[in-house]
Parts: structure tokens; C-alpha cells; sequence
């Protein structure tokens, strides 16, 4: 992905001319590292120049095919009610061990990405890759793009309504610092 911008200023320094290359190049560089020009291919990108994001890894003792069918069935089935004040989930394609899809917000004013990649770890489970990214331009999100992936997965102890399997699970934040479990299950009150 090419990134372009404009930078127009005016620098009125008396002096040497290398302090006023070295100002700019500093400049120029900030303002690079802070585009997202990085591509990771977990996440599903953004065409935002600056996107909050979740990334982490789970582990489940179930088997890769039931954490599977368990994110499905959130996404899929009409009585499931998104437990982070009622967003939609939408799938947009799923096949065997890959999940992806939206995640929109009560107000239909935001929609994220995510990604799930699944990998049974013999003896041991299901290991996934999981992660979720703002199409918008944000840099704080407050854990909405952790609860986007959390919550399809999450089990009764953590107050969230499995539809068919209650998964046993830990996680690992891998770039994943606004991960506020709280702030997951906080339903819309209806009066």
C-alpha cells in the first residue's frame, strides 16, 4: 500500500542549513511511523492512515472445529446478542480453520474488521490467531476492537451466553495494550 501526504510549513531558523535537514528528516520520519505503512497479514487492514487494533493469540483446550463452529454460530444465529452493547457481527467468508468478518455498532456508526485463524496444536487444543482493527481513524478504542474478537468466543464464567460450547480458553496480547475484559459485557439497557 503507497501512502502520500503534503507537508507544507516554514521554518525561519538562522544557522546551519544540515539543522534544518535534520528537523525535517526528523519530521518526515514521525509522520511515517505513524501512517500504519507496516503491513501485517493477520489483520485485516484499514484504509485509515492510523487505525486502533487488536491482535492476540488464544489458546483453547477444545478442538479447533468446535472453537470454530462455537465463532460461527455467534455470528451467524439471530438469538445471540452481542453482549458489547448489541453490535451486528457479519460474516464475510469461513472456511476450515479461517474466520472472517465485521463487527458494526448499535448505532451503525462504526464497522471493524476481524480475522481468525485457527490451528489445531496436537494434544493441546486449538491455537488462534486473532485480530480486529478499526476501518476509522483511531488510536484509542476502549478495547472495542478486543471485545470485537473476545466476545465470540468468551464463556459463562466470563458472563457471556455460549450458543452451543462453553470454551475453555487463556490469551496473549501480541499487540493488544487496550484489552479491558470489563468493558466487553456491557448490554444496552432497554428501558
Amino acid at each position: 500500500m503507497f501512502y502520500s501526504f503534503s507537508l507544507s510549513f516554514s521554518l525561519n531558523f538562522s544557522g546551519n542549513s544540515i539543522f534544518h535537514v535534520a528537523i525535517i528528516s526528523t519530521l518526515l520520519l514521525s509522520m511515517l511511523s505513524c501512517t500504519g505503512a507496516e503491513k501485517d497479514e493477520s489483520c485485516p487492514g484499514s484504509s485509515a492512515w492510523k487505525s486502533a487494533k487488536c491482535k492476540m493469540i488464544v489458546r483453547f483446550q477444545q478442538p479447533c472445529t468446535v472453537v470454530q463452529s462455537e465463532i460461527n454460530l455467534r455470528i451467524t444465529s439471530p438469538a445471540w446478542i452481542d453482549p458489547h452493547n448489541a453490535g451486528t457481527y457479519k460474516q464475510i467468508t469461513s472456511q476450515s480453520g479461517d474466520v472472517h468478518g465485521s463487527r458494526t455498532t448499535a448505532s451503525g456508526k462504526y464497522t471493524d474488521l476481524f480475522n481468525f485463524s485457527l490451528i489445531d496444536i496436537e494434544g493441546k487444543g486449538c491455537q488462534l490467531t486473532a485480530c480486529s482493527e478499526s476501518q476509522v481513524f483511531s488510536i484509542f478504542d476502549y478495547s472495542t476492537n478486543y471485545c470485537n474478537l473476545r466476545n465470540l468466543y468468551c464463556n459463562s464464567e466470563d458472563d457471556c451466553v455460549p450458543v452451543q460450547y462453553n470454551l475453555d480458553y487463556s490469551e496473549e496480547y501480541t499487540l493488544c495494550s487496550q484489552n479491558q475484559k470489563q468493558n466487553c459485557v456491557a448490554h444496552v439497557n432497554s428501558s
